[in-house]
């Protein structure tokens, strides 16, 4: 089975039984929490002073390297330990 198959059939799992949306609520508290909504505001605005013509698409690709790299490294293993025993629990 192809990644991207395998990849569907994990979101469609994750979503039919409502993880999907407890993983999602984990992740938005944790990052409220520490404080990332607010550093990605502020590096969003200060990236949009500084283009001459304004353009989300070019905010979005500007931003989100920096973004995901400000993300706690805590809350990257803690959500995808989440996420392996969520596997674990639909392949036994």
């Amino acid at each position: 089975m192809a990644d991207e198959q395998i990849r569907a059939k994990v979101n469609q799992k994750l979503i039919e039984s409502g993880e999907y949306e407890r993983l999602s609520q984990y992740l938005r508290q944790k990052l409220i929490e520490n404080g990332w909504y607010e550093q990605v505001t502020e590096l969003a605005s200060d990236t949009l002073r500084a283009q001459e013509n304004p353009n989300f698409e070019k905010l979005v690709d500007l931003v989100e390297p920096e973004a995901l790299a400000l993300v706690p490294e805590f809350v990257k293993v803690e959500l995808l330990s989440m996420i392996k025993r969520f596997l674990e629990g639909i392949v036994d």
